[in-house]
């Protein structure tokens, strides 16, 4: 039992270090990590932050004395126009974890020569169902409506 303890408390400030970070395009700071989450405030590209840890593609960070939550694929590990040493790998410091994402992006030419896919949307539609049914579903498996989600009328 104490050497648990020991080996818990060797290992504890390793795991409260910060990991700075920077953004990569103007993002919004949030309550939560959700898209749906209040904003905090905007920050712009290359702010500087601090990441204290992670939850799906979301990112918490801090910015000066508030704390909040980014989406992954809007920070960066590395100051703005630095280069990747030979030897790194893309690890975080404090938890020598590796995380990677892929997330598509479309550009203006791409919005701009999208066209409608009317077929998709009619099978989308056609998969709706009433709110009543899908809480009664959602209850069966035991999931609960997230508070203050801002979607939908109340749990």
């Amino acid at each position: 039992m104490i050497r648990k303890l020991f080996w818990a408390l060797l290992w504890l400030p390793l795991l409260a270090v910060a990991e700075p970070g920077y953004i990569s395009d103007a993002t919004d700071l949030r309550d939560g990590p959700y898209a749906d989450a209040k904003t905090l405030q905007s920050l712009p590209a290359a702010a500087p932050v601090e990441i204290l840890g992670r939850q799906g593609g979301w990112y918490q960070v801090q910015v000066g004395q508030q704390q909040g939550w980014v989406r992954m694929s809007s920070l960066r590990l590395r100051a703005p126009g630095a280069k990747a040493g030979v030897l790194d790998g893309g690890r975080a410091v404090a938890t020598q974890t590796v995380a990677t994402t892929g997330v598509r992006g479309f550009g203006k030419g791409e919005l701009q020569n999208a066209t409608p896919d009317v077929p998709a949307v009619d099978a989308l539609e056609a998969a709706v169902v009433a709110e009543a049914d899908a809480r009664a579903f959602a209850g069966q498996a035991g999931l609960q409506a997230r508070p203050d989600s801002g979607k939908g009328g109340s749990p």
